[in-house]
Protein backbone atom coordinates (compact mmCIF):
# COMPACT_ATOMS: atom_id res chain seq x y z
CA UNK A 1 0.00 0.00 0.00
CA UNK A 2 1.33 3.41 -0.97
CA UNK A 3 1.85 6.07 1.68
CA UNK A 4 -0.57 8.98 1.63
CA UNK A 5 0.72 12.44 0.79
CA UNK A 6 0.01 15.53 2.89
CA UNK A 7 -3.13 16.51 0.93
CA UNK A 8 -4.60 13.02 1.19
CA UNK A 9 -3.89 12.79 4.91
CA UNK A 10 -5.44 16.18 5.56
CA UNK A 11 -8.54 15.38 3.50
CA UNK A 12 -9.16 12.09 5.31
CA UNK A 13 -8.68 13.63 8.74
CA UNK A 14 -10.88 16.57 7.75
CA UNK A 15 -13.62 14.23 6.57
CA UNK A 16 -13.41 12.39 9.89
CA UNK A 17 -13.69 15.63 11.87
CA UNK A 18 -10.13 15.55 13.19
CA UNK A 19 -9.56 19.32 13.27
CA UNK A 20 -6.17 20.67 14.42
CA UNK A 21 -6.23 23.60 16.82
CA UNK A 22 -4.79 25.98 14.20
CA UNK A 23 -7.87 25.43 11.99
CA UNK A 24 -10.55 25.54 14.68
CA UNK A 25 -11.72 29.09 13.88
CA UNK A 26 -11.58 28.74 10.10
CA UNK A 27 -15.15 28.61 8.66
CA UNK A 28 -14.04 26.03 6.10
CA UNK A 29 -11.30 23.92 7.72
CA UNK A 30 -12.77 24.25 11.21
CA UNK A 31 -15.99 22.38 10.40
CA UNK A 32 -15.79 19.14 12.43
CA UNK A 33 -18.84 17.79 10.57
CA UNK A 34 -17.87 18.86 7.07
CA UNK A 35 -18.84 15.41 5.82
CA UNK A 36 -22.48 16.46 6.21
CA UNK A 37 -22.16 19.12 3.49
CA UNK A 38 -19.60 17.22 1.40
CA UNK A 39 -22.02 14.31 1.08
CA UNK A 40 -25.26 16.28 0.70
CA UNK A 41 -23.72 18.00 -2.33
CA UNK A 42 -23.47 14.64 -4.12
CA UNK A 43 -27.19 13.82 -4.06
CA UNK A 44 -29.29 14.91 -7.02
CA UNK A 45 -31.95 17.08 -5.37
CA UNK A 46 -32.55 18.86 -2.05
CA UNK A 47 -33.96 15.91 -0.11
CA UNK A 48 -30.56 15.06 1.41
CA UNK A 49 -30.12 18.61 2.67
CA UNK A 50 -33.59 18.67 4.25
CA UNK A 51 -33.08 15.23 5.83
CA UNK A 52 -29.91 16.40 7.57
CA UNK A 53 -31.51 19.64 8.73
CA UNK A 54 -34.39 17.70 10.28
CA UNK A 55 -31.79 15.71 12.22
CA UNK A 56 -30.37 18.94 13.63
CA UNK A 57 -27.28 19.00 11.42
CA UNK A 58 -25.82 22.15 9.94
CA UNK A 59 -25.02 22.70 6.27
CA UNK A 60 -21.92 24.85 5.87
CA UNK A 61 -22.00 27.47 3.08
CA UNK A 62 -18.29 28.11 3.62
CA UNK A 63 -17.68 24.78 1.88
CA UNK A 64 -18.81 26.50 -1.33
CA UNK A 65 -16.91 29.75 -0.82
CA UNK A 66 -13.62 28.40 -2.20
CA UNK A 67 -14.26 26.00 -5.08
CA UNK A 68 -10.61 25.06 -5.74
CA UNK A 69 -10.30 24.02 -2.10
CA UNK A 70 -13.59 22.09 -2.21
CA UNK A 71 -12.60 20.20 -5.34
CA UNK A 72 -9.17 19.57 -3.82
CA UNK A 73 -10.81 17.72 -0.92
CA UNK A 74 -12.84 15.48 -3.23
CA UNK A 75 -9.76 14.84 -5.37
CA UNK A 76 -7.58 14.02 -2.36
CA UNK A 77 -10.20 11.70 -0.81
CA UNK A 78 -10.50 9.71 -4.04
CA UNK A 79 -6.73 9.64 -4.46
CA UNK A 80 -6.35 8.21 -0.94
CA UNK A 81 -8.93 5.55 -1.80
CA UNK A 82 -6.98 4.59 -4.90
CA UNK A 83 -3.99 3.94 -2.65
CA UNK A 84 -6.18 2.01 -0.21
CA UNK A 85 -7.49 -0.53 -2.74
CA UNK A 86 -8.38 -3.79 -1.00
CA UNK A 87 -5.92 -6.65 -1.19
CA UNK A 88 -8.70 -9.08 -0.21
CA UNK A 89 -12.52 -9.02 0.01
CA UNK A 90 -13.91 -7.24 3.09
CA UNK A 91 -17.33 -6.87 4.67
CA UNK A 92 -18.50 -3.56 6.12
CA UNK A 93 -21.66 -2.81 8.08
CA UNK A 94 -23.65 0.37 7.60
CA UNK A 95 -26.65 1.80 9.42
CA UNK A 96 -28.10 4.07 6.73
CA UNK A 97 -30.95 6.54 6.49
CA UNK A 98 -33.89 4.92 4.69
CA UNK A 99 -34.39 8.12 2.66
CA UNK A 100 -30.78 8.18 1.46
CA UNK A 101 -30.75 4.48 0.69
CA UNK A 102 -33.89 4.80 -1.45
CA UNK A 103 -31.89 7.13 -3.72
CA UNK A 104 -28.91 4.74 -3.77
CA UNK A 105 -31.22 1.82 -4.52
CA UNK A 106 -32.72 3.71 -7.47
CA UNK A 107 -29.23 4.23 -8.92
CA UNK A 108 -27.85 0.85 -7.72
CA UNK A 109 -24.81 2.73 -6.45
CA UNK A 110 -23.54 4.67 -3.47
CA UNK A 111 -24.46 8.33 -3.89
CA UNK A 112 -21.93 9.76 -1.42
CA UNK A 113 -18.93 8.71 0.66
CA UNK A 114 -20.17 5.79 2.75
CA UNK A 115 -18.72 4.92 6.14
CA UNK A 116 -18.94 1.26 7.18
CA UNK A 117 -17.75 -0.54 10.31
CA UNK A 118 -15.67 -3.69 9.83
CA UNK A 119 -16.65 -5.13 13.22
CA UNK A 120 -20.43 -5.11 12.77
CA UNK A 121 -23.36 -2.74 13.20
CA UNK A 122 -23.12 -0.09 15.87
CA UNK A 123 -25.91 -0.46 18.46
CA UNK A 124 -27.72 2.90 18.16
CA UNK A 125 -27.92 5.94 15.94
CA UNK A 126 -29.16 8.93 17.89
CA UNK A 127 -28.44 11.33 15.01
CA UNK A 128 -30.45 9.64 12.21
CA UNK A 129 -34.11 8.93 11.69
CA UNK A 130 -35.54 6.07 9.65
CA UNK A 131 -32.90 3.33 9.39
CA UNK A 132 -31.91 0.60 6.95
CA UNK A 133 -29.16 -1.94 7.73
CA UNK A 134 -26.63 -2.58 4.97
CA UNK A 135 -24.11 -5.42 4.90
CA UNK A 136 -21.57 -4.37 2.28
CA UNK A 137 -19.67 -7.17 0.54
CA UNK A 138 -16.71 -5.44 -1.09
CA UNK A 139 -14.43 -7.39 -3.49
CA UNK A 140 -10.66 -7.14 -3.61
CA UNK A 141 -9.14 -4.27 -5.62
CA UNK A 142 -12.05 -1.98 -4.75
CA UNK A 143 -10.86 1.57 -3.99
CA UNK A 144 -11.64 2.51 -0.39
CA UNK A 145 -10.05 3.77 2.83
CA UNK A 146 -9.60 1.44 5.80
CA UNK A 147 -8.63 4.16 8.21
CA UNK A 148 -6.63 1.97 10.58
CA UNK A 149 -4.37 1.06 7.66
CA UNK A 150 -3.99 4.54 6.18
CA UNK A 151 -3.79 6.70 9.32
CA UNK A 152 -1.57 6.37 12.38
CA UNK A 153 -4.55 7.42 14.51
CA UNK A 154 -8.07 8.74 13.97
CA UNK A 155 -10.99 9.96 16.04
CA UNK A 156 -13.43 7.07 15.58
CA UNK A 157 -10.97 4.21 15.89
CA UNK A 158 -13.51 2.20 17.89
CA UNK A 159 -15.63 1.84 14.77
CA UNK A 160 -12.84 0.18 12.72
CA UNK A 161 -14.01 2.18 9.74
CA UNK A 162 -13.89 1.36 6.04
CA UNK A 163 -14.88 4.39 3.97
CA UNK A 164 -16.29 3.67 0.51
CA UNK A 165 -16.32 6.17 -2.37
CA UNK A 166 -19.40 7.63 -4.05
CA UNK A 167 -20.89 6.13 -7.20
CA UNK A 168 -19.73 2.60 -6.41
CA UNK A 169 -22.12 0.16 -8.12
CA UNK A 170 -23.82 -2.69 -6.24
CA UNK A 171 -26.53 -5.34 -6.38
CA UNK A 172 -28.97 -5.17 -3.46
CA UNK A 173 -30.48 -8.30 -1.90
CA UNK A 174 -33.11 -7.80 0.84
CA UNK A 175 -32.81 -9.98 3.95
CA UNK A 176 -34.94 -10.60 7.02
CA UNK A 177 -34.33 -8.44 10.07
CA UNK A 178 -33.06 -10.44 13.05
CA UNK A 179 -33.84 -9.91 16.72
CA UNK A 180 -30.39 -8.33 17.13
CA UNK A 181 -31.10 -6.00 14.20
CA UNK A 182 -34.32 -4.80 15.79
CA UNK A 183 -32.45 -3.66 18.90
CA UNK A 184 -30.66 -0.99 16.82
CA UNK A 185 -32.55 2.29 17.13
CA UNK A 186 -32.73 5.71 15.50
CA UNK A 187 -33.07 9.15 17.10
CA UNK A 188 -36.76 8.47 17.74
CA UNK A 189 -36.05 5.08 19.32
CA UNK A 190 -37.44 3.27 16.25
CA UNK A 191 -35.89 0.02 14.93
CA UNK A 192 -34.64 -0.42 11.34
CA UNK A 193 -37.21 -0.59 8.56
CA UNK A 194 -35.32 -3.11 6.41
CA UNK A 195 -31.99 -4.82 5.83
CA UNK A 196 -30.01 -5.57 2.67
CA UNK A 197 -26.88 -7.34 1.53
CA UNK A 198 -25.06 -5.10 -0.94
CA UNK A 199 -22.78 -6.97 -3.33
CA UNK A 200 -20.44 -4.51 -4.98
CA UNK A 201 -19.29 -5.04 -8.55
CA UNK A 202 -15.64 -6.06 -8.98
CA UNK A 203 -12.91 -4.08 -10.72
CA UNK A 204 -14.51 -0.67 -10.39
CA UNK A 205 -12.40 2.34 -11.33
CA UNK A 206 -12.26 5.80 -9.77
CA UNK A 207 -11.49 9.06 -11.47
CA UNK A 208 -12.12 12.67 -10.55
CA UNK A 209 -12.31 14.91 -13.60
CA UNK A 210 -11.75 18.24 -11.90
CA UNK A 211 -13.11 21.10 -13.96
CA UNK A 212 -13.50 24.48 -12.28
CA UNK A 213 -14.85 25.97 -15.49
CA UNK A 214 -17.93 23.72 -15.19
CA UNK A 215 -18.86 25.05 -11.76
CA UNK A 216 -20.64 28.40 -11.41
CA UNK A 217 -19.83 30.58 -8.41
CA UNK A 218 -22.41 29.48 -5.91
CA UNK A 219 -21.35 30.81 -2.51
CA UNK A 220 -24.00 33.51 -2.26
CA UNK A 221 -26.85 31.31 -3.45
CA UNK A 222 -25.80 28.47 -1.14
CA UNK A 223 -25.58 30.76 1.88
CA UNK A 224 -29.07 32.10 1.23
CA UNK A 225 -30.54 28.66 0.57
CA UNK A 226 -28.95 27.06 3.61
CA UNK A 227 -30.19 29.88 5.84
CA UNK A 228 -33.73 29.55 4.49
CA UNK A 229 -33.71 25.76 4.84
CA UNK A 230 -32.32 25.89 8.39
CA UNK A 231 -35.18 28.23 9.28
CA UNK A 232 -37.70 25.61 8.15
CA UNK A 233 -38.66 27.13 4.81
CA UNK A 234 -40.17 24.46 2.51
CA UNK A 235 -38.55 23.82 -0.85
CA UNK A 236 -41.51 25.37 -2.70
CA UNK A 237 -40.82 28.69 -0.95
CA UNK A 238 -37.08 28.87 -1.64
CA UNK A 239 -35.77 31.55 -3.96
CA UNK A 240 -36.23 29.87 -7.38
CA UNK A 241 -33.11 31.37 -8.95
CA UNK A 242 -30.90 30.33 -6.02
CA UNK A 243 -32.45 26.86 -6.01
CA UNK A 244 -31.92 26.41 -9.75
CA UNK A 245 -28.30 27.61 -9.57
CA UNK A 246 -27.56 25.30 -6.63
CA UNK A 247 -29.04 22.27 -8.40
CA UNK A 248 -27.03 23.06 -11.55
CA UNK A 249 -23.92 23.24 -9.39
CA UNK A 250 -24.65 19.85 -7.84
CA UNK A 251 -25.26 18.29 -11.25
CA UNK A 252 -21.95 19.64 -12.59
CA UNK A 253 -20.13 18.40 -9.48
CA UNK A 254 -21.51 14.86 -9.83
CA UNK A 255 -20.35 14.73 -13.43
CA UNK A 256 -16.76 15.13 -12.26
CA UNK A 257 -16.87 11.69 -10.64
CA UNK A 258 -16.19 9.24 -13.45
Amino acid sequence: MQELNADELRALKFYEGDIPAKDAQDPFWGDARAYVTLNALLYDDLAAEYTRIREGKRLNPAMLSDLPRLLGIYRALLSAMQKGRLSQPRTGYRVERAADFAVCLKHAATCAFTSTALDGFLPAYGDKQGLVLLTCHVPEHTPCAILSELLDSYLKSGENEMLLPPFLRFRAEPRTLTAADLRITDLNGEPPQAAYDLRFEPDQKLQFCENLAALPEIAGAAARLYAQMQQGMPESALDPDDRAAYLRFKQALRRMFA
